[in-house]
Parts: structure tokens; C-alpha cells; sequence
């Protein structure tokens, strides 16, 4: 059976907002051990120590093999895969699928449809400072964060708080109006439940769910997924597994347009293991590493050496999807015009409540 191998780049834990961390990037990878291993020959130091990139990437000779690395044919997109997160937008977007959609469904609305949750996202992130200022959406940012992580009155009071000064602060009349959802106290009770934990934040969980997904779609039969040790992970690998497709079962294609997904999920089990184990892992931490370091330079503006040898030998054609900003906010613009669909949320609560009956 095939066996998927994930790591992960950019995860600052509970610091989500981490200004040195701005991006969280999963990579993954079918290869077997044996083509990993001989991947990683690129890379193998006299000593034939583990291989990491926050290692290589400190010095010209670690950039250097780095590079050789990259120019290997055999890392293309059909073996390797990769998803990048710009965890302040994922936030918001977290702000949206917990706070708006979930109001909005009460209601009988339908905000996936169409990619609205995504054009909300991208107008919140651009407009909140833009129109109340930086220091007023940091603080609102961080107070959701705590918010989710802590669940106690004091965070609520603060979240609210920081939402009032918000609408006080914005010099658009009407935008104060789009942020009613998230700063109006009398709808907290309508939106947050107990199926927001301290988890849901994390960015690792929908990362790997994407990755399942997206190995599910490539490939005719079932496979196995190991991740490299990860605290989210671990916490959350019983929902995963009741998310796997039982023996025999069939899935079916859920979701909208360019966002549809093969649920329920075609892996059959999930296990962490440790690096040094599997030449896969290691191969998974250089990719993930090499995407993360090319976004961040990018970020700064200015890509070194080791940054345009990923865009030129092919790295960003790993990534087959992100949680990154953009000004799109039409269906159009948005790749998500298609009609039809079924809402993914729906079926999944659906799913698990029959499979757990």
C-alpha cells in the first residue's frame, strides 16, 4: 500500500501571530525509501548526519547542496506537494468560517457558495487596516486567538473590546457595517460552541486535511499517512480517523467548484514517526523548508540565491493550494463560478453524526 510522508515548516505553536513566523508550509511525499534516500545524497554531510534545512540553509556549502537538491528530477509535482499558509490571513479566514459562516447558515445562507467565504476573507484583511488602523486589527487579531485558545470570560470581554474600538476607529461608515458579525456581543452566544476548541486554529490540522484530500484525488487506491511528530497532530488523530473512509466505503466529491474534495477521506490510518527513520520525512522538512524560505523572502522583498533556484527549478509547482491574501473577491476572479456543489461542512457534520451513532 502507498504511504504519504508529511512535515511541516513555520509552526510557532501557540505564538500564531509570530512575526518572525509569518508562514506555515506542509509538504509531502509518496516516495519510496529507497528514492529518498537517494534524494537525500544531494544533501548528506561526511558525517551522515540527519539532513535539516534550518541546518543547511546557514552556510554557502548547505545552500549549495540545497540547490542540487532542487535540480533532482525526480522532485516534481506529481511526487511532491506543498501548501502554504500566511497565518495572520488565516486568521481572519478562522474569524469568517467560525463567526460569519456559521451565522449566516443559521439563517439559511450558504457562504461557501461561490467562494464568498474567500472574498469576505480578503476584503477583512485589506480593509480592517486599512480603514481602524494596524495597532486596532493587531489587537483584534490576537484577542480572536486568545479568545479560541482560552475560552474564558476575560478573553471574551477582551475579543469584544478590542471589536468596539474597532468599529470606533474605521472611517468607513459603511465597513463598520461588515464588521457587525464579529463585534456585536449579543451574537456571541449564536456562533460559539463547543466544537471550538483550542485546536481550531491550528494551522497544521486543515494543512494535513488538505493534503489527504489532495492525495486522495491523485490516486486510485488507498494509502497510509506518517507525519513527522507533531503536538496537533497527535491531538487531533482520532478525528482524522473517523473522517478515513471505512473498508469498502465509497466517497463521493463534496464541496464547490475548483474547492471539491473526495470525502469521505481515502487514507486509511495516520501515525507519527520520527525523522531519522524515514528518508521521507527528511525529504518532506527540505521541501517544506525550501517553500517556506522562498515565501518569506518574498515577503521582504528580495529573494536570495537559494529563494530564485526554488522559483527556478520548479519548488512552487509543489504547491497545489494556500491560505494566502489576494484583492479577488468575485466568483470570477476567484476560480469559484462553477454551479452546483454540496456544502462540505454539511455533509461532513452529517458524516461523522451517522458514523458515530
Amino acid at each position: 500500500m502507498p504511504t504519504i510522508y508529511c512535515d511541516e515548516a513555520g509552526n510557532s505553536g501557540a505564538n500564531l501571530l509570530d512575526i518572525d513566523q509569518p508562514f506555515f508550509v506542509l509538504a509531502s511525499n509518496d516516495f519510496s525509501k529507497d528514492e529518498a534516500a537517494a534524494l537525500l545524497e544531494h544533501v548528506q554531510s561526511p558525517q551522515g548526519a540527519e539532513p535539516k534545512f534550518a541546518a543547511l540553509k546557514k552556510s554557502g556549502a548547505g545552500i549549495a547542496k540545497l540547490i542540487r537538491f532542487l535540480s533532482d528530477p525526480r522532485l516534481d509535482e506529481n511526487r511532491v506537494v506543498a501548501d502554504v499558509f500566511d497565518k495572520r490571513f488565516m486568521v481572519v479566514t478562522k474569524m469568517v468560517d467560525l463567526i460569519a459562516e456559521t451565522l449566516i447558515h443559521r439563517i439559511g445562507g450558504d457562504l461557501y457558495k461561490g467562494g464568498a467565504n474567500i472574498a469576505m476573507s480578503n476584503m477583512l484583511h485589506f480593509n480592517m487596516p486599512a480603514f481602524c488602523g494596524e495597532e486596532n486589527t493587531e489587537r483584534f487579531l490576537q484577542s480572536f486567538v486568545e479568545l479560541v485558545r482560552r475560552r474564558e470570560e476575560a478573553q471574551i470581554s477582551a475579543f469584544y473590546d478590542a471589536g468596539k474600538a474597532m468599529v470606533t476607529a474605521s472611517t468607513n461608515e459603511k465597513f463598520k457595517k461588515d464588521l457587525m458579525y464579529f463585534t456585536e456581543p449579543r451574537l456571541f452566544a449564536l456562533w460559539f460552541g463547543e466544537e471550538i476548541d483550542s485546536q481550531s486554529l491550528d494551522p497544521a490540522i486543515p494543512a494535513l486535511f488538505g493534503h489527504i484530500a489532495t492525495w486522495g484525488a491523485r490516486k486510485e487506491e488507498r494509502f497510509d499517512v506518517v507525519h513527522d511528530s507533531s503536538k496537533p497532530i497527535l491531538a487531533s488523530q482520532a478525528k482524522f480517523t473517523d473522517m478515513m473512509a471505512l473498508s469498502q466505503e465509497e466517497s463521493v466529491l463534496v464541496g464547490y467548484d475548483r474547492r471539491k474534495f473526495r470525502f469521505p477521506l481515502r487514507a486509511t490510518s495516520l501515525s507519527q514517526a520520527d525523522s531519522r527513520a524515514h528518508p521521507q520525512l527528511q525529504v518532506a522538512d527540505l521541501c517544506a523548508g525550501l517553500i517556506n524560505h522562498f515565501n518569506r523572502c518574498k515577503l521582504a522583498g528580495e529573494l536570495d540565491e537559494l529563494a530564485i533556484a526554488t522559483r527556478e527549478l520548479g519548488g512552487l509547482r509543489w504547491i497545489f493550494d494556500g491560505v494566502i491574501p489576494t484583492t479577488d473577491v468575485t466568483p470570477e476572479a476567484l476560480g469559484t463560478d462553477e454551479a452546483g456543489g454540496i456544502n462540505p461542512v454539511d455533509r461532513m457534520i452529517d458524516y461523522l453524526s451517522r458514523r458515530n451513532t
